[in-house]
């Protein structure tokens, strides 16, 4: 981008500033009377109003240029290290049980079952359903077998 060195006296900044405080700028002439305001250390009511009003400090420009960046102060940087030691925690803490009621699974179990309406007792109970998935077992694994027949059957149909 070129830059031009474009003068305006005092007046022609009041002028500019005149038409700004009534509305008669483009959004481009607006944005140029900013960045005007910010290079030129004129003063008066009228343009330091208009400063004001575009919140404009007269040093901007040179701050804008000397822009360092931003240090987080020490709390700031231990309240990261102390975040993240606590999701690191927590973390642990949920695998951590997760393992253990995966282990103790067999232990806190327990069987519930009812025939013709009445419950059975536990070990009854544990027979019974032990039964069930068994016949379903059996079950799948016949449907398994006639799958693979019928699959067969096709693919001699089509062999042949």
């Amino acid at each position: 981008m070129k830059e031009q060195d474009i003068k305006l006296s005092l007046h022609e900044t009041e002028q500019l500033c005149r038409l700004y405080m009534d509305c008669r700028l483009s959004v481009l002439e607006e944005t140029e009377l900013r960045y005007f305001l910010t290079k030129v250390d004129y003063h008066s009511p009228l343009i330091d109003d208009v400063r004001q009003i575009m919140k404009i400090d007269v040093h901007a420009a040179e701050t804008l240029n000397k822009v360092a960046p931003k240090r987080k102060p020490w709390f700031g940087r231990w309240t990261t290290y102390l975040s993240t030691a606590a999701t690191v925690a927590l973390l642990l803490s949920i695998g951590l049980f997760w393992w253990q009621s995966r282990d103790s699974d067999e232990s806190q179990s327990y069987y519930i079952a009812y025939v013709d309406g009445e419950r059975l007792n536990e070990d009854a109970a544990k027979k019974q359903i032990e039964a069930e998935l068994q016949s379903v077992d059996e079950f799948i694994m016949e449907m398994s077998e006639m799958e693979a027949r019928e699959q067969q059957l096709i693919d001699n149909f089509f062999n042949q």
